[in-house]
């Protein structure tokens, strides 16, 4: 007897022109997010200017990134349990409330919480969006259409770094975060109107405690590499307590999957090769690259003086890379069936682009750094839209929520890591730099208070802060020459802070291409449902993993 439609798989249950609609409202959901991630980089600097609170830095993005990462597993479960439409429409609802807050935050701290808020309604979002991709088409069929998303990341990327830095310089920083509101507002009876609604039989028992350990452990170490060397000494019984606590959490987490019947990550998924590797790129690939680029925007409107619509614009070749390399990588995927050697390539491209960004200085022309974000862009093309790809082929159909969560976990996990370890480079790698720049007799001369306001290389993107600085200094001996000197060691002090990042980046990038190498090549399954290659037609049980080629110990 054949499945009641509400029941059926969305991919039978929709004709041609219902899936290129569900197609474009899928889209519109996700440049809201993607949209979001552009723009405020290159806001950051004026953000802090205005608000202050440099060492707070990392927070404005990591406060966005953990309480995304912490809701995508969960919202991925319940995906495949319930369908993804209420959680994608409540998803950019809260997305858009928060936006309006972070656009009203008076103070650096209520900006923080509120980007907090953005990142649940963001992570709800992505997690429901690549799911909803694999309920829609096999993955053979997939690569035909990998084009289309990455245009829109493409598209929010040209958009957003120009048109942010537009709005910056134009009206405020503030106006970054307004401008989603009126998208989201497209969005929502888009979705609505062409996503169906999923009818599931039961009383599935959910797994909030496991979500709620995994949330914890996350936070826990998270807190740990950001106050560690800045707020607590990294042998502190607060940083140790943190890590240890983690751990702790962590293995609790790995009982409840074990013992759980729903569990929100399911373990066995490890058992699989490609699962696992697949991860672990996106996870490294996040922690390097991700979290290195957040700080590009700091280098080019402190050290080389650009403006935010500058600082924007420069990115811009980036996004046109992208998405020239993803169209062109998803139609040799879907002709090919073949992912591995397009990936590897990728990765070296990152890993170039990256090495040219460890040899910035004073003297970098703005164009020069264009030409880099092509190549990178490039590279990012072919690795970000297949690792989507990769891992849902390697599991079954009931487990396309949890795969997609999953990778989109690791690679914020990683970017939230990352983001958190380079701010930290770079606020006491500046420091350092910036001190040693400057002699004792020039410190003495500036006084303890103005050295440290100087100590924030930001300050001079503060207009009406740094006039009066400016106008202090000038009335000191030899004033003329003393501001100079402490212009170029606060330019080089982000300089040399810069370069330890990309140098990390570098390694993260070389690392990701071993992983690449190391990883199977599965065939693509030319249907939506069933199980992983070699096993067609066949789901995974509850209790049990499925065989899978390439798993580990087949």
């Amino acid at each position: 007897m054949p499945a009641p439609a509400a029941q059926q798989p969305l991919a039978e249950r929709l004709n041609p022109r219902q899936k290129w609609l569900l197609l474009g409202s899928l889209m519109v959901s996700l440049f809201i997010g993607a949209l979001d991630q552009t723009v405020v980089s290159t806001a950051t600097p004026r953000i802090l200017a205005d608000l202050g609170g440099f060492t707070l830095l990392s927070w404005l993005f990591t406060s966005y990134m953990l309480t995304s990462t912490v809701v995508i597993p969960l919202v991925g479960k319940l995906g495949d349990i319930y369908g993804r439409k209420l959680f994608l429409i409540g998803g950019v609802f809260l997305f858009m409330v928060a936006s309006a807050a972070c656009g009203a935050a008076p103070n650096m701290p209520v900006l923080i919480w509120m980007r907090a808020l953005q990142g649940l309604g963001g992570g709800m979002i992505f997690a429901s969006v690549f799911a909803t991709m694999g309920d829609l088409f096999a993955p053979a069929e997939r690569g035909k259409y990998i084009g289309l998303f990455t245009g829109v990341f493409s598209l929010a990327s040209v958009v957003g770094p120009t048109f942010g830095g537009f709005l910056t310089d134009t009206f405020s920083w503030r106006w970054v975060f307004y401008i989603n509101i009126p998208v989201g507002l497209v969005a929502i009876p888009a979705i609505w109107l062409n996503l169906p609604a999923k009818v599931r039989s039961g009383s599935p028992k959910l797994d909030f405690l496991g979500a709620g350990l995994l949330s914890a452990a996350s936070v826990m170490t998270l807190l740990a590499l950001v106050w560690a060397g800045d707020k607590y000494a990294w042998d502190s019984p607060q940083i140790i307590g943190l890590l240890g606590g983690s751990a702790v959490l962590l293995v609790l987490f790995v009982l409840q999957e074990l013992r759980h019947p729903e569990p929100t990550l399911p373990l066995h998924l490890f058992r699989n090769r490609v699962f696992v590797l697949s991860n672990l790129v996106v996870f490294t690939f996040g922690f390097g690259v991700f979290g290195a680029f957040q700080f590009l925007g700091i280098y080019v409107q402190t050290a080389l003086g650009a403006s935010a619509t500058a600082s924007g614009v420069i990115t811009t070749p980036q996004s046109l890379g992208v998405l020239v390399t993803s169209v062109v990588g998803g139609q040799l995927i879907a002709r090919t069936g073949k992912y591995k050697w397009q990936t590897f390539f990728g990765t070296v491209l990152i890993a170039a682009a990256l090495g040219r960004l460890t040899q910035v200085s004073l003297d970098t022309q703005l164009w020069q750094i264009s030409a880099t974000m092509v190549v990178l862009g490039l590279g990012f093309g072919l690795v970000l839209p297949t690792m989507s790809l990769v891992v849902q082929n390697a599991v079954s159909y009931q487990y396309i929520g949890v795969a997609s969560s999953s990778s989109q976990f690791f690679r914020q996990i990683g970017s939230v890591l990352g983001i958190a370890v380079f701010g930290a480079i770079l606020a006491n790698t500046y420091h350092a730099e910036f001190s040693d720049r400057l002699t004792a007799e020039e410190k003495a001369t500036l006084g303890p208070a103005l050295v440290q306001q100087l100590d924030d290389p930001t300050i001079r993107l503060n207009g009406a802060v740094y006039a009066r600085i400016e106008q202090a200094i000038r009335a000191m001996p030899d004033g003329d020459n003393l501001l100079d000197r402490t212009r170029t060691a606060q330019g080089e002090g982000v300089v040399i802070a810069v370069r330890h990042i990309y140098w990390g980046a570098v390694a993260a990038a070389i690392l990701c291409a071993v992983l690449a190498f190391l990883m199977p090549e599965l065939p693509l399954r030319r249907t939506v449902t069933g199980g992983p290659p070699g096993e067609p037609g066949r789901e995974a049980a509850p209790g049990g993993p499925v065989p899978v080629p390439g798993a580990f110990g087949d």
